[in-house]
């Protein structure tokens, strides 16, 4: 049951929007998981991988440099400098 909406956006594109279970991004303090009712939340994103949660499927990227910002529990928005998917 999604519970989060979620969108990335890189200099070159919107990669995706839709909504999603949870989020799991590393910040330049250390990893993070963001699930439904997060309280709101911006931090520097680091280099690492990315896991989104959609039902039983997760899909993996690489992340590198920009933000991640939740607000009301429900919204978050990745602006980063690159993110690939790694089963595209």
């Amino acid at each position: 049951m999604a519970g989060i909406h979620l969108k990335i956006v890189t200099p070159d594109a919107m990669v995706y929007e839709g909504d999603v279970d949870s989020v799991v991004v590393r910040t330049v303090e250390g990893e993070v998981c963001i699930l439904p009712r997060h309280i709101d939340y911006l931090a520097a994103l680091g280099t690492g991988e990315a896991r989104i949660k959609v039902g039983k499927s997760v899909r993996k990227a690489e992340c590198s440099g920009g933000v991640i910002h939740v607000t009301g529990g429900r919204t978050v928005n990745i602006l980063s400098n690159r993110f690939s998917w790694k089963d595209a």
